[in-house]
């Protein structure tokens, strides 16, 4: 079994080099648009394929026609392929996260050329440029995934949300989808670089429509997103049925 956790490692990590390596020669040599995210829309596939992992999703019905948030609870380096396997054929997603993310070498230059959009947090300027910029692509009818959290969960439990993404979806006048996630974690425990067998779940939530003039504040919209993902935790827990 670590033999063929091992071997399957080696592989994803090539896979992950060839991958990011392509995808940053498209952006390079200005190869036709999209070229990039095709690419890295490949290699999430590719990852979760080699890795041999079953993945049960639930509630893509509830996937807006347009622009949309999907704030997810975060447990792995995983969750980035998973998430680009699991909407491949219902949205093109983006991700808007930490600058950190994509100043890993080539990947995140990949991600970057894919058009992902990654925030400065010590940056004022930064922030706000990246937020108007999210807002206008939410507009014209991208789906944004974001990690309220801030940070991966070592040991599944859901922390605080952070309210930038429910400041997003405020200005763009789109839903909020609260997503449930789980497997990651086991797939490849925070800091380990053997993956395990693990099956894995995406759960899409019923989604929180808001708009500017809601007696709600973000701190509270983003507390019921947070809630909602809890649930669908316990109720994972349980062996009960999500009711969203």
């Amino acid at each position: 079994m670590v033999i063929t956790g091992a071997i399957r490692s080696v592989a994803i990590i090539l896979l992950t080099f060839a991958g990011s390596l392509a995808a940053c020669l498209c952006g390079v040599v200005g190869s036709p648009s999209g070229s990039p995210a095709k690419v890295m829309a490949w290699w999430g596939r590719q990852v979760i394929r080699i890795g041999g992992w079953r993945v049960r999703v639930e509630g893509l019905e509830r996937l807006p026609e347009g622009g949309a948030i999907l704030v997810s609870n975060h447990q792995s380096l995983l969750d980035i392929p998973l998430f680009i396997s699991v909407f491949r054929n219902r949205k093109e997603i983006k991700f808007l996260a930490k600058r950190e993310l994509g100043e890993i070498p080539i990947f995140g230059k990949s991600m970057v050329y894919a058009g992902n959009l990654f925030v400065d947090r010590e940056d004022p300027r930064d922030s706000v440029h990246l937020m108007r910029e999210a807002v206008r692509r939410i507009r014209n009818g991208e789906v944004v995934v974001i990690f309220p959290e801030g940070t991966r969960s070592a040991d599944g439990t859901i922390g605080e949300f952070k309210p930038g993404a429910f400041y997003l979806a405020q200005k763009a006048g789109v839903p909020v989808l609260p997503v449930y996630i789980d497997g990651g974690r086991r797939a490849l425990p925070k800091g380990a670089l053997i993956f395990r067998p693990a099956d894995m779940v995406v759960r899409v939530l019923e989604p929180l429509v808001f708009t500017a003039g809601m007696p709600l504040s973000r701190q509270e919209i983003a507390g019921e997103a947070r809630r909602r993902v809890l649930s669908a935790l316990e109720e994972a827990e349980a062996g009960t049925p999500s009711r969203g």
